[in-house]
């Protein structure tokens, strides 16, 4: 009698072991796969000493608190950049002999090249005047526009207007409109009412005159009437009157001690 001839391939117990083998290669490769995507990416941390916002009189030395980053522990480099929002200066320190805004932005980079970023805000601003017999300061701003006059959010508590001392008896105004397009709207330093000279004839009285402020951005000058002060209360108010439609707005300052 003749066996059957049966072949390795026709046998159930190989087949059963080529599709274990097959499933436990494809098992390894989807593990490896998984190991692969799921390491874990440390992005930098920052550690800052100091204030987020700071205001500091001009023309004093300053040493700004240190700011350092760590990605998971390990120390990284900090760059810094300067930008002086108001007079365009650009830089890697903020310069105390110039009054501006500057934006410092501090940034560190990771090992696999992620970038964080940090920022800070540097005032450089005039002394703190009694509202007496000076009229220096930092000022919050608050502005009404007709028709209206309403109080709205986005002209409160606007930071900040400036005054500085240019003679003996006269003052500089950062924005005779109290900062509505160049702070309210975001405008920019163009859009401020810029120039108006205070001479204080006598403080106590309310006895001013002031020059026409001028907006470079858009080519209207506004000027400045009832230039009330409240000593008391810290507060200067005044109407000033642009050349544009809807052109009177209500402004008043409130001075920040600092």
């Amino acid at each position: 009698m003749v066996e059957p001839i049966t072949t390795n391939a026709m046998k159930p117990k190989n087949l059963i072991y080529f599709a274990i083998a097959a499933l436990t290669f494809a098992l390894t490769s989807c593990e490896k796969t998984y190991e692969d995507l799921s390491r874990m990416t440390y992005f930098p941390e920052f550690t800052m000493e100091g204030e987020a916002e700071i205001i500091h009189l001009l023309g004093e030395p300053y040493e700004d608190g240190a700011v350092t980053a760590t990605e998971a522990g390990n120390s990284l480099e900090v760059s810094t950049e300067v930008t002086g929002v108001w007079q365009g200066y650009s830089g890697s320190e903020v310069d105390v002999d110039v009054y501006d805004k500057y934006e410092i932005v501090y940034s560190a980079i990771n090992a696999e090249g992620f970038e964080a970023m940090l920022s800070e805000r540097f005032f450089v601003a005039p002394p703190t005047g009694d509202l007496v017999s000076s009229l220096e300061g930092v000022y919050l701003a608050q502005v009404q526009r007709t028709p209206a006059f309403a109080v709205l959010p986005q002209y409160s508590n606007m930071k900040y207007i400036y005054i500085w001392k240019t003679g003996d008896n006269t003052f500089e105004l950062s924005c005779a409109l109290g900062a509505y397009y160049f702070i309210g709207r975001d405008y920019g330093l163009d859009f401020a009412f810029q120039g108006a000279v205070i001479t204080a004839n006598d403080i106590p009285a309310n006895d001013f005159s002031i020059s026409q402020a001028l907006s470079p951005g858009f080519g209207n000058v506004a000027d400045i009437t009832d230039f009330t002060v409240d000593p008391g209360n810290r507060v200067i108010s005044f109407t000033s009157t642009a050349n544009f439609a809807n052109g009177v707005f209500h402004v008043q300052l409130e001075q920040i001690p600092y």
